[in-house]
């Protein structure tokens, strides 16, 4: 052999070794950013720079799409999200099955929140009558029952209705860009009634593990969330007084918007928010400005409201059994999607 081929054959065997190096290089500081994220059973142990120093590696990375969007789904997989949904006994085999048969057991762990005297594995019996005066009480008693039974089972706890229908990954994925040691809540953002504005409660709104000790501990627990008569809110509306008691047990508000300022939830079906076809008040109570069309809803949307029981099995069905050929590996790995940067 002569001496050439044996340098050439040197200098290919460097680069093979050098290639490996880059790669075992390139997975080990995944792995380092990815340890940042707590294990099962603990809350997330990531701050904001933890976040965006991990965006940085991932977005970077020189491994395939395929195996990015892996390390990627696996990640957000490990938030735990708890579900309470709101019901009543009347609704149990129409919405609240529908529910149960689609979103709700994508969630960690959910529970009906209801008045009843029968017993289920994932009832949340609250000792407060059906009665639309009345929910803000029937909230107040689940939340007081998550906090002495089930604080230490998740990251964020999601309040929905019967009607609402939850997209729970894109939601899991908004909250991975989140701390859930730090207070905070998210939802369809009405900036009325309360300083810091209140979340529709129809579209569902997330509150932080440390929003919800907050809430507990500074709100319910000191007697400073105390309902008041209202001539602006004469029914003590349930998502409102949650919202106030929120800011006054120092919980702010995280924004759920995407990159390109659309919405992640919805206060009304997906039709109506496509084409317009929604009440006049929330072009004004809106935190946000309305769009409709197909820039009505991000890309990664979250929830929708008034949604019936055939719609859910609807959108249910075409989300999740549905694919159309050449689109499916749709994950935007190459950039964020989300706005976590902003907290209103």
């Amino acid at each position: 052999m002569t001496d050439s081929a044996v340098r050439a054959g040197r200098c290919q065997v460097h680069s093979k070794t050098v290639l490996s190096f880059v790669s075992a290089l390139m997975i080990l500081l995944l792995y380092a950013a990815y340890g940042h994220i707590g294990k099962a059973g603990n809350h997330l142990k990531t701050d904001y720079m933890d976040r965006e120093q991990w965006n940085k590696v991932m977005y970077n990375a020189t491994e395939s799409h395929a195996m990015k969007q892996k390390q990627m789904a696996a990640a957000v997989k490990k938030v735990r999200l708890l579900c309470l949904i709101l019901t009543m006994e009347k609704d149990l085999n129409t919405k609240a099955a529908a529910v149960n048969k689609t979103w709700a057991t994508r969630c960690d762990k959910h529970f009906y929140v209801i008045y009843s005297t029968q017993k289920r594995h994932d009832f949340l019996n609250v000792a407060v009558p059906d009665d639309r005066h009345k929910l803000v009480f029937k909230m107040r008693k689940a939340y007081e029952e998550v906090y002495q039974k089930y604080i230490n089972d998740f990251d964020f706890l999601l309040k929905a209705d019967d009607d609402t229908y939850v997209i729970v990954e894109n939601l899991k994925y908004l909250l991975w860009h989140h701390d859930a040691n730090k207070p905070g809540y998210l939802g369809f953002h009405f900036n009325k009634f309360v300083n810091s504005g209140y979340m529709s409660g129809g579209a569902g709104y997330v509150i932080s593990n440390r929003g919800l000790r907050n809430l507990v501990e500074r709100g319910y627990q000191n007697g400073v969330c105390e309902l008041q008569k209202r001539k602006d809110d004469p029914e003590n509306s349930e998502d409102i007084e949650t919202g106030r008691c929120l800011e006054t047990a120092g919980v702010p508000v995280w924004t759920s918007l995407d990159l390109h300022g659309r919405e992640t939830f919805h206060a009304y079906p997906l039709e109506r928010h496509l084409f317009g076809n929604l009440p006049q008040y929330i072009y004004s109570w809106a935190k946000h400005p309305i769009r409709n069309g197909k820039e009505c809803c991000s890309r990664y949307a979250i929830s929708y409201h008034y949604v019936k029981p055939d719609a859910i099995y609807f959108l249910h069905h075409m989300l999740y059994e549905t694919t159309v050929f050449g689109l499916a590996d749709n994950l935007e790995i190459n950039g964020p999607v989300f706005k976590f940067d902003r907290i209103e």
